[in-house]
């Protein structure tokens, strides 16, 4: 009797895990018999964001650490530009981990990484030879310590200011890949019209940066130019003073067109951009140094007069 009472209570609570089991098992075959695998909780924005600041700031510590142990200013462009290529790859990454997300479904990220990938490996490899062809780096030589000089109270308050360039060469990374980190690791889908125009624009931005690097590269470098030690004024850099921060703004308003739709406050990462280069870091040291070298030159002050900053005037060009 007991036992049969202990029989009917032990069916009683195995029931609903049986119609419970059997609703999976309904909800996990498709018509046509296909399984599917359970679907698993997207990645929210914010810990999109935080994921990306992690990668990040990992990997511009380790810089600086190997920086301040060595005292070389050799690793700071490398590392700076591949933390880019890190994070991106940490969104990717988290994005595939979703059940629901193949790779059709992940087209655009995919795209929007290799993106920033080609640009920052460019970039960085780029001032990477640059860097290794010249004795010091006038950005960071001063936060290095001299010999002698003692630990944080000296002429470079070493190692603080070197920790402060690092936390900000950090933080450019992290707020230019706003909208590429949202997209990436949050928004599966495939190519929409203005994604479309997105990647044509970052084709056209990476060339001109690509090109115009290049250029100048070429004409500092060319030992039988007899104005290698003067300003660019060949190629793309007759057309603009600055062609090379223009193909870059282009290509951080195309990942933003990419990366759409998406937050529009995500635009946040383009304006900086522009800002950093048109107010602080790119344009203003340029011109600073140029006008302190070549500002007795009636040739200098002719071209800066006549050749625009950053938009080339296209009635000229087409006139000639």
């Amino acid at each position: 009797m007991f036992g049969l009472v202990r029989v009917s209570q032990a069916n009683a609570r195995l029931t609903p895990l049986v119609k419970n089991l059997a609703k999976f098992k309904q909800l996990s075959v498709l018509r046509g018999g296909r399984q599917i695998v359970p679907q698993s909780t997207p990645i929210s924005v914010g810990s999109a964001l935080k994921l990306s600041a992690g990668i990040i700031g990992a990997w511009n510590a380790a810089g600086f650490i190997a920086t301040a142990g060595f005292g070389t200013h050799k690793l700071t462009d490398i590392t700076g530009t591949t933390a880019f290529i890190a994070s991106s790859i940490g969104s990717l990454y988290v994005l595939l981990q979703n059940g629901n997300v193949g790779m059709a479904s992940a087209s655009r990220a995919i795209i929007i990484v290799g993106c920033v990938s080609a640009w920052a490996a460019r970039l960085g490899s780029f001032l990477f030879q640059r860097i290794m062809n010249s004795d010091k780096d006038p950005r960071l030589e001063y936060m290095f310590r001299k010999e002698g000089e003692p630990f944080l109270f000296g002429p470079s308050a070493f190692p603080l200011k070197l920790g402060t360039f690092w936390v900000i060469q950090a933080a450019w990374a992290w707020v230019s890949l706003l909208p590429a980190t949202v997209a990436i690791a949050t928004r599966p889908g495939g190519f929409s019209p203005l994604s479309t125009v997105g990647l044509a624009g970052f084709l056209l931005g990476f060339t001109v940066e690509t090109v115009a690097d290049m250029q100048k590269s070429n004409f500092k470098g060319d030992e039988k130019n007899p104005n290698r030690k003067k300003w660019c004024d060949v190629g793309l850099w007759k057309f603009c003073r600055h062609p090379n921060y223009l193909g870059e703004m282009i290509v951080w308003w195309s990942i933003f067109a990419m990366s759409q739709p998406g937050p529009v406050w995500t635009i946040i990462s383009p304006l900086f951009v522009m800002g950093l280069l048109n107010y602080v870091s790119g344009i203003p040291l340029i011109e600073a140094r140029y006008e302190e070298k070549y500002g007795d030159d009636p040739e200098y002050q002719k071209y800066k007069e006549s050749t625009p900053s950053l938009i080339p005037n296209l009635v000229k060009i087409l006139k000639q």
